[in-house]
Formats: structure tokens, C-alpha cells, sequence
């Protein structure tokens, strides 16, 4: 049985009650036969990733401390040899025979790090670096495969963060299709929104994803959607965020990405409707401050207005996130409420009361606050784990 099964029966009974599939008892009968293996997976995982970073920037580091003495062809070969390596090597370890899926996971991280590497490596050799956005396609089209075919969340990790990146530079590419208009230094906030869009989209596709991608798609959407709504709360810091040069232009990037977000939105309505009963309303209020930014709507309050927006929409979602975790059995999703919560609070009380007190007074009320919301916060976090872990392990 698979080591993340007892998680997802945890989260998709509670549609098959809802759908009247099975009872509430027979699911909770369900979940007493299944339970969770604490053996140290999860360690085991973060231990994975690591491990597959650090050997990955290794290589570079000591290639690189002996670069300008390798010939070209022997630059390219050697990066051949050690993607066929990495890969192979993940496929023995992962696939077959599979007795080290971790080890085998980081060596398929590491080989897709590696493929980026070879662009980078070529581009330089053949002095190709006109267009750097379009070797992160290359690397992102690449890699997108692997995942899929091996089972690798790694990948699947690397793969999201490729595709992250290259939105992000053909949005400041000039005379790209999603290119955002004026100074790049302009349109900080408006990147900021289109990357809440994309979060959203992420997010949803971890409802309606297969098994086992979904945790990696959700947790990194729900990542980009809170922090950038929490980025989105400093608008109104914004010297002139408001630009008449961006026109329409940046529909460019944003129109595509709303586009994916009603698409994955329909498919997950349609597997998960419980679910998006209430996280829909969470997004829907997120959407007011984020397309307000992207549309260039100006209210004549300096940002005020969006960004008082942003952080009441992030209450708003944390709070909905915490109500889903408990129902649902998503641990993750409790604890990165609860963090936004305690971030977002202390931070909109440094922002809006900061420069109203004077000295030792502001950081003594200071130092309390932060004290006090941290330890309320943390015991309610435990209890909610603790009652969830209880009725999830408890019943009979």
C-alpha cells in the first residue's frame, strides 16, 4: 500500500459521504483499517530533497572551479555522461527494481537540474543567450515529461518551478507575446497578481490531479497564492504602483492564466464540489484586489483600497484553509494557515501602528503582541492536529 494512500482515503471519503457513496460510520470504519505509517517517511522525503539540491550544486561548484581549463566537447560529454548517469540511476533506484524510490527520486531531480545545466552550457559555448527566457522553455518542455512517465514528486517540483520561472521572465522580455509594458521596476505588483492567478490554478489542479501529484500541486498553490496576496497588502506603499504606459498590456500574461484557472476550476467543481463550496468563496474575494491590479483600476486612494483588500482576502482564505484541513485531514494546509494568519497580523500591525509610538513603548506592546499571538496560535494549531489525528486514528 502506498505510503500516502491513508492521506488521500483521509480526503476524498469526505466526498463519497457527502455524494452518499458510503455512511459517515462506514468511512470512519474505513479510516480505523487504514491507518497512517509514521515510520519516518516524511523525514525521509525532506532528507530526499536535500540531498538531491546539495549533490546538484556540488557538481556545479566543482565544475565550475575548473572551467576555464576543460575543452568544450569535454564540457558537453562530461554533462552528458552525468545526465545518462543521474537518469539511469533514478530509473534503477525508482523504477526497477525500485527498492530506493527516495535516492531514486533525487537523482531524477538532479537530472533535470542537469538538462537546464546543458542549456545553459551550450548557449554559453555557442554564445546563444540572446533570449534567455526561451532556454527556460526549452529546459521546462524538456522536463516536462519525466515526472509523469517515473511517478518522481521531485520532478514534478522542478517541472512547476521551471514553468514559475519562465512566466516570469517573458513577462520582462521585451517583444514577448506575455511581455508586461513599461519599467520593469514598474509593474512589480502586477507580476505579483498574475502569480496569485497561477497559484490559484496550481492549487485547483491539486483537487482534480491524479493522486499522485495533487499534495505537490496543491501545497505550491496554495504557497503562491498566500504569499502573494501577502505582497499584495504593501500596494499602497507602492510610489505611483499605478502606470498609464501598461495599458492593456498586461492582459497579455494575466488572460491566459485566468483562463487556466476557470478551466482547472470546472474540473475540480466536477470531483470536488464539496470542497469548493467553501474554498470557491475564498478565491472569489482574493480576485477583487488581484484583478484590480492587473486591470489598472485606479480609485484615486494611493492603493488603499487593494490593499486593505489583499489582507482581509488572506484572512479570509487562512481561515477557510483551516476549515477544509480539519475536515479533510490536510495537516499542511492548517499549518500554513495558521503561519499566514500569525504573519499577516503582526505584519499589518507594524505597517498601519509602527511609526504612531516612540521607542522602548512600541517595541514592549510590540514584543507582547508577537509573544502573546504566537503562543494563542500555536496551541490552537496542536489541538486541532491532535482532535483531527484522534478522530482520524480513533474511531471504530
Amino acid at each position: 500500500m502506498s505510503r500516502n494512500f491513508p492521506k488521500e482515503l483521509t480526503a476524498r471519503s469526505i466526498d463519497w459521504v457527502n455524494a452518499g457513496v458510503i455512511t459517515a460510520s462506514q468511512r470512519d470504519e474505513l479510516l480505523a483499517r487504514t491507518p497512517e505509517d509514521e515510520s519516518g517517511g516524511r523525514f525521509a522525503t525532506i532528507l530526499g530533497f536535500a540531498g538531491g539540491g546539495l549533490l546538484l550544486a556540488g557538481i556545479c561548484l566543482l565544475i565550475s572551479a575548473n572551467w576555464q581549463e576543460i575543452e568544450a566537447w569535454t564540457k558537453i560529454g562530461g554533462l552528458l555522461t552525468l545526465l545518462v548517469a543521474a537518469h539511469a540511476g533514478g530509473w534503477w533506484c525508482r523504477l526497477n527494481p525500485g527498492r530506493y524510490p527516495k535516492i531514486g527520486d533525487c537523482l531524477f531531480m538532479v537530472g533535470a537540474g542537469l538538462f537546464m545545466a546543458g542549456i545553459a552550457l551550450v548557449s554559453q559555448i555557442y554564445h546563444l543567450n540572446a533570449r534567455p527566457a526561451t532556454g527556460v522553455l526549452i529546459w521546462w518542455v524538456g522536463i516536462a515529461a519525466l515526472p509523469w512517465l517515473t511517478g518522481s514528486k521531485g520532478t514534478q517540483f522542478v517541472s512547476i518551478l521551471a514553468g514559475v520561472i519562465w512566466l516570469g521572465m517573458e513577462m520582462t522580455t521585451s517583444g514577448s507575446w506575455l511581455e508586461i509594458g513599461g519599467r520593469q521596476s514598474d509593474h512589480f505588483f502586477v507580476m505579483v497578481a498574475i502569480y496569485v492567478l497561477l497559484g490559484m490554478t496550481l492549487w485547483l489542479a491539486g483537487l482534480s490531479s491524479e493522486r499522485r501529484f495533487a499534495g505537490v500541486h496543491g501545497w505550491w498553490g496554495t504557497t503562491l497564492v498566500c504569499l502573494g496576496l501577502y505582497i499584495l497588502g504593501f500596494v499602497r506603499h507602492g510610489d505611483g504602483w499605478l502606470y498609464e504606459d501598461l495599458g492593456l498590456s498586461a492582459w497579455n500574461a494575466a488572460a491566459p492564466v485566468l483562463v487556466l484557472v476557470v478551466v482547472t476550476g470546472l474540473v475540480a467543481w466536477r470531483r470536488h464540489r464539496w470542497s469548493l463550496n467553501w474554498l470557491g468563496l475564498g478565491f472569489a474575494a482574493a480576485l477583487v484586489p488581484v484583478l484590480a491590479v492587473i486591470g489598472d483600476v485606479e480609485v484615486g486612494d494611493g492603493g488603499w483600497l487593494w490593499s486593505g483588500l489583499a489582507w482581509v482576502s488572506l484572512f479570509g482564505l487562512n481561515l477557510t484553509m483551516i476549515h477544509q484541513g480539519l475536515r479533510t485531514g490536510r495537516e499542511s494546509w492548517v499549518n500554513l494557515a495558521v503561519g499566514f494568519i500569525a504573519l499577516n497580523i503582526v505584519t499589518r500591525y507594524f505597517d498601519l501602528f509602527g511609526t504612531m509610538m516612540q521607542g522602548g513603548l512600541f517595541f514592549v506592546v510590540s514584543g507582547v503582541l508577537v509573544l502573546t499571538l504566537g503562543f494563542y496560535l500555536e496551541r490552537k494549531r496542536r489541538g486541532w492536529l491532535l482532535e483531527m489525528r484522534a478522530i482520524r486514528g480513533g474511531a471504530s
